[in-house]
């Protein structure tokens, strides 16, 4: 349509105005032409699909949003209409809209992996790793120098222990790149959720320096060197893990695990408090009996005692009864309390035959005791 009556209808000149303040992402002054456009003939789909680029660039999804819905069956500017409804779905968290419009590209365009890779993404962030597998899977299998897709689909079969594959592709993707930090950092991930903690230090090495680790990284750096007894470098690494971390449950516990074998004893049991008051997982009923076991072999018998009976509050593991009834024995002069810890013991499904001998014989000693100290 040729516009004439310049003084009611758009010129050329305008249109061209708008095009320049695209190129100057002057957005807003762009979108306001394109919407006047629009106005005067509705079917200038040119403006409408400027209209809609300039306003998802301005942030104002709902109109970007209204004018690609009127294109999406055009054939000409279907592809475009696709990916920003695509775009604004997912930016507005509707990601069922935002894969459905991913599966259009996808079936239109079969060969382009990008969609495929589009789409596990949109999986895994509606908590859909199964259904992401496959189509990280798919992306790769259709453009093999796809490292984002290839990264991708390592750490979800490194997370589902399926170390062997992780480790083939991982040889693959390293062969195209081989100073991919993200690559190395899920080959150290890999030996790591192994217990290869050797390799995984090794690995991690190789690219200590060139990137900031971050939290998650310090700590597996920080316990695989607790593992191979390198307990100076332990600590260095698992001290900046703390640094503004949301969760630091787990890097005081190894913390505690590290100043232990450091021996220093009160730093241990500073860390594994913190652990305990940041506790939020199944790991608490392990962080108080690391408590019990320190303050036992330090013959502090009442914390002993209490850091068990909070572990056993939160397992009931049937051999924290023996702790119990050994610290009870240690602290109280009434042997009362301990013999009703070791009777709870011996009468527990404990397989322990050894210790639960012993504490029958712990049990006929204290009541012996008991009974002679009362008739002296």
């Amino acid at each position: 349509m040729i516009f004439s009556g310049i003084s009611t209808l758009m010129s050329q000149t305008d249109l061209t105005r708008a095009g320049l303040y695209m190129q100057e992402q002057e957005y807003l002054k762009a979108m306001h032409i394109y919407e006047e456009c629009i106005a005067e003939d509705s079917t200038r789909l040119h403006c409408i699909e400027q209209a809609g680029i300039a306003a998802f660039r301005s942030g104002i999804l709902h109109k970007a949003k209204r004018q690609f819905h009127l294109l999406e069956k055009d054939p000409k500017y279907f592809k475009n209409a696709y990916i920003h409804l695509a775009n604004i779905y997912e930016l507005e968290e509707h990601i069922p809209k935002a894969i459905n419009y991913n599966r259009l590209l996808r079936d239109s365009f079969p060969e382009n992996a990008l969609y495929y890779r589009k789409m596990a993404q949109l999986y895994m962030k509606a908590q859909l790793p199964f259904e992401a597998l496959s189509y990280f899977q798919e992306a790769y299998n259709l453009n093999p120098q796809d490292l984002i897709s290839l990264g991708a689909l390592i750490d979800l079969l490194v997370q589902s222990a399926q170390h062997q594959m992780a480790d083939s592709l991982l040889g693959l993707g390293l062969a195209i790149d081989h100073e991919s930090i993200q690559l190395s950092q899920l080959k150290a991930k890999n030996f790591y959720k192994q217990r290869m903690y050797d390799s995984t230090v090794n690995v991690l090495q190789t690219i200590y320096q060139k990137i900031d680790f971050t939290n998650y990284y310090n700590k597996m750096m920080g316990f695989s060197l607790i593992q191979i007894d390198s307990i100076d470098k332990a600590i260095f690494f698992l001290e900046r893990s703390l640094v503004n971390e949301g969760d630091p449950e787990y890097a005081h516990y190894y913390l505690g695990i590290a100043y232990e074998k450091q021996g220093d004893i009160q730093a241990s049991v500073y860390h594994f408090n913190q652990a305990i008051d940041a506790g939020k997982s199944s790991g608490l009923p392990l962080y108080y009996k690391n408590l019990g076991r320190i303050h036992a072999e330090n013959n502090q018998w009442k914390k002993s005692l209490s850091a068990y009976e909070w572990s056993y509050r939160y397992e009931p593991e049937s051999i924290l009864l023996y702790f119990m009834g050994e610290a009870a024995e240690k602290y109280y002069k009434d042997k009362t309390i301990a013999i009703n810890y070791y009777e709870r013991y011996i009468r527990s499904n404990d397989l322990r035959e050894d210790v639960k001998k012993y504490s029958k014989d712990k049990v006929r000693y204290l009541k012996e005791w008991q009974h002679s100290t009362m008739n002296n």
